[in-house]
């Protein structure tokens, strides 16, 4: 009976080694460049499983033997950065009343859904009225015969805007409570995404915005369906097939994007300005190549004070943060939430609440 259990423990360790190297490679797979290497980049995405399967042996070793309980832990403390960006615990202390503020919202509206009767559109109601500063939109396409007149209309709150229309018809755009002085596209190749830069006055200071919509991963309704029968267990050759053709899809999204991603990071990187915003629909997770390189020198305002894992995505199942808010450090974030009271996109707006930085 004895050398069953030692050979029982040894198995679930041999298990829990080979769960720890995926989880590692997972929360370090930022460093691999999707250009090199597309499939290992994308171990990103596994990275909530893993720590899932992770903490189990937590328990397990709490159960079967608890010194080994040691090991997992100390695979969570390799990964912590990782594992407090993907799924942040924030407590938040109380502002002064005085604090003077700044409101920052991006939302990937998937178009402007309109109601030809009433000559209504939620996406333009709730916009008007989520007390924004700053607002940047993704896929803002006017459908369904809604007007320009209408949304200006409709948007009226904002004394300043700008809409930037890509060579695929796709559209950018931002409306802002402060002047907004410039606007130009960060050249990169893609059929269909794109990023704008803003410069706002704000004060004495200018204010750069970088609105992104980065490369998607193109995934088709047959795609979503063998997602869907992969997290279903329907059927286990099937799950190995459309799993590789789905992680094959991914890399090779992955591996454009980050292109687009440095040009971008090197406007970041060229200005040096504390007073940036770095935000849109990166189509990617927060453990990913495109976050990390984004991210340098700026703070993740959801990692810093959101809670939870912060779903943006809200449709076939996938359950992903891919909308960011990335800020400079002329600002300390004071609050930062996914909004799910509105549920007319296939993402969820992201909103975060600026402070002046005490530095």
């Amino acid at each position: 009976m004895k050398y069953v259990s030692h050979f029982f423990r040894f198995i679930l360790m041999g298990v829990n080694i080979v769960v720890a190297v995926g989880f590692l490679v997972s929360a370090y797979s930022p460093y691999i460049s999707p250009v090199c290497h597309p499939i290992w980049a994308c171990s990103g995405l596994l990275f909530p499983l893993l720590a899932l399967l992770n903490l189990l042996f937590v328990c397990v070793w709490l159960f079967v033997k608890r010194i080994y309980i040691f090991f997992p832990l100390l695979i969570f403390a390799l990964g912590w950065n990782s594992l407090q960006t993907y799924f942040p615990i924030n407590i938040i202390p109380d502002e002064p009343a005085h604090t003077q503020t700044l409101k920052i919202l991006t939302y990937n509206t998937q178009g402007i859904p309109f109601d030809k009767a009433t000559r209504k559109s939620a996406i333009l109601e709730y916009l008007a009225h989520c007390d924004a500063d700053i607002i940047c939109l993704q896929e803002f396409i006017p459908r369904g015969g809604i007007t320009q007149e209408e949304i200006n209309n409709a948007m009226s709150v904002y004394p300043y805007s700008k809409q930037t229309r890509l060579k695929s018809g796709n559209v950018l755009a931002c409306f802002s409570r402060f002047p907004i002085v410039s606007e130009s596209q960060i050249v990169y190749d893609s059929q269909y995404n794109g990023s704008v830069q803003y410069k706002l006055l704000y004060g004495n200071d200018t204010l750069s915005v970088i609105n992104n919509h980065l490369e998607s991963n193109k995934l088709s309704i047959d795609d979503k369906k063998r997602y869907n029968d992969i997290i279903g267990f329907e059927n286990e050759k099937q799950i190995k097939e459309n799993g590789t053709y789905l992680i094959h899809k991914l890399a090779d999204a992955s591996a454009i994007r980050a292109s687009q991603v440095d040009s971008v990071a090197k406007i970041i990187q060229r200005e040096q300005n504390p007073y940036i915003i770095v935000c849109g629909d990166f189509n990617d997770s927060p453990i990913s190549y495109a976050h990390r390189i984004l991210s340098e020198g700026l703070t993740d305002a959801f990692a810093e004070a959101g809670n939870g894992f912060g779903f943006t995505y809200n449709q076939d199942r996938f359950y992903f943060r891919i909308d960011h808010l990335l800020i400079g450090s002329a600002f300390r974030v004071l609050q930062c939430q996914v909004d799910r009271s509105v549920n007319v996109s296939d993402h969820y707006p992201m909103w975060c609440l600026l402070g002046k930085s005490r530095e």
